[in-house]
């Protein structure tokens, strides 16, 4: 059974190990974007008064961005459905970056008052824990060190094309 177990899991590790790389390349890239957006005046006293907030209006803040941008994933969803899948695509991921980029940016803001609510600082515990095994399996992996530095060497590589561009 031992023998069966591990080719029938290989194809959710990897599975596992893509999400895990593009999720956090995402979550990276919005962050830094969100944060230099910060810089602006308005948008400075706007996390301001997010970070002040108490905890059950600060998880209305941190769940505000799903529900607004549920409609539009649909909505590409539906142009895909339709036959549309360029323009459905586009929109779909264009939801979901500016729905990361939303997410991590009030989500750090909101942080230390979420942990204030008992059963989201036990979630939170929880997720991380796992998070957190999860990567210290993946890490193990070569071939997931590997994708990890290649994808870094992409990334460093558009950056500079971008800023030679400019």
């Amino acid at each position: 059974m031992q023998k069966l177990k591990h080719p029938l899991l290989a194809p959710f590790i990897w599975l596992a190990a893509i999400v895990f790389l593009i999720e956090e390349a995402i979550w990276d890239w919005t962050a830094k974007l969100m944060a230099r957006l910060g810089a602006v005046h308005f948008v400075h006293a706007v996390e301001q008064r997010i970070a002040a907030l108490p905890p059950r209006w600060a998880l209305f803040t941190f769940l505000l961005p799903s529900l607004i941008l549920i409609p539009a994933k649909l909505a590409g969803l539906h142009a895909m459905a339709a036959g549309h899948w360029l323009i459905g695509g586009s929109i779909f991921v264009l939801a979901k970056l500016a729905g990361m980029a939303l997410f991590s940016r009030i989500f750090n803001l909101t942080r230390p008052a979420l942990l204030q609510l008992d059963w989201f600082a036990r979630l939170y515990a929880k997720v991380m824990y796992y998070r957190d095994h999860i990567h210290a399996y993946l890490d193990r992996w070569q071939t997931y060190q590997l994708a990890k530095q290649r994808i870094a060497a992409m990334v460093a590589a558009l950056k500079t094309s971008f800023k030679r561009a400019a």
